[in-house]
């Protein structure tokens, strides 16, 4: 059950001081956040509690946590929480307007910050160790998956393992898919495309957010600047590559971000420094087709026929047997 707004406070009054302004937020697909305002060694500051059954989640937020810096400025986590039959994560609040919400302008200004960001990112050294400033509570056992996370498997390996685990979280929608109006068919077909392209592709890796859109990055008014990146839970080790097709992948839902051409503007801000430039095109299609698939499981999943057939409808763009040029 998520927790109610009577168990966030009793629960957050007990572990931190001076705990007051408790507010409920919007809700996301896998936990239920609060703002609020407690002390912490002393000083005053303005947080945000989020819980939820996943802890995986939350361990990511607190990884990421130690990268933050001015090009990438990911909320300080100050806690790891055990909540009866879940987990919590404390972290700093952060304020913004959502990256998303932008008009054509404001993403013109913004998507020369998300590459820096992303570019930060790149250089990040693949490892799991949380910072010592975390405080985690007894109980709290963290045990990062390191093949789910892309340490252990090839780029390959890693993009071809998606599959219906009905144990698992968002398990079971390949039955939903199939009945669905669209059907499963271009799911299949997709998988093979994704198994024939990556074959032998094997790109610098480096840890990738995989959802810069969806409220998970704040910004400047203007767009000139990013406040804050946050909800790590999708983390991998991957292309870097993939959040920038995540950006064009979804552009078509975006208005603002639908006006830029966003694959240029990464082509020009990465030829520099990415040894593996002369496969770019191809490996952004690698991303797409994947960010796609995955999609149509989710929609499956959550039920929402018209989202699978508009990610179906984008991800045929990329799949130049249907007639779409790459």
């Amino acid at each position: 059950m998520p927790m109610d707004l009577t168990q966030a406070q009793a629960l957050l009054s007990d572990r931190f001081e001076g705990v007051r302004n408790v507010v409920a937020v919007r809700a996301g697909a896998w936990s239920t956040p609060y703002f609020f305002d407690a002390r912490i060694d002393g000083v005053e500051r303005e947080l945000v509690a989020r819980f939820g059954p996943h802890l995986d989640d939350f361990a990511k937020d607190a990884l990421a946590s130690s990268w933050g810096c001015p090009d990438l400025p990911v909320p300080r986590a100050h806690a790891l929480l055990r909540t009866g039959d879940g987990f919590g994560a404390v972290t700093e609040r952060m304020s913004g307007g959502f990256l998303e919400d932008l008009d054509a302008v404001g993403w013109s200004r913004a998507l020369p910050r998300v590459f820096a960001a992303i570019d930060r990112l790149r250089q990040v050294r693949l490892q799991t160790d949380l910072p010592v400033s975390v405080a985690v509570d007894d109980g709290v056992e963290i045990a990062f998956d390191t093949g789910q996370l892309g340490l252990t498997l090839s780029w390959h390996d890693w993009l071809t393992s998606l599959s219906d685990e009905p144990g698992e979280r968002g398990g079971g929608w390949s039955g939903p898919l199939a009945a669905s109006p669209t059907g499963d068919r271009s799911f299949h077909a997709g998988m093979e495309l994704l198994a024939t392209l990556s074959e032998g592709m094997e790109p610098p890796r480096s840890f990738v957010h995989c959802d810069l859109l969806n409220r998970n990055v704040t910004v400047a008014d203007d767009g000139s600047a990013l406040r804050a990146v946050f909800d790590w839970g999708c983390l991998f080790a991957g292309d870097y590559l993939y959040d920038v097709a995540w950006l064009e992948f979804w552009a078509p839902w975006h208005a603002g971000l639908a006006r830029l051409d966003v694959r240029a503007a990464a082509r020009a801000h990465f030829e520099q420094t990415d040894p593996a430039m002369d496969a770019f095109d191809e490996r952004m299609r690698l991303c797409a087709i994947h960010i796609g698939l995955c999609h149509l499981a989710y929609n499956a999943y959550v039920g929402n026929p018209d989202e699978i057939a508009a990610c179906d409808r984008r991800m045929a763009e990329y799949d130049a047997r249907r007639g779409a040029p790459i």
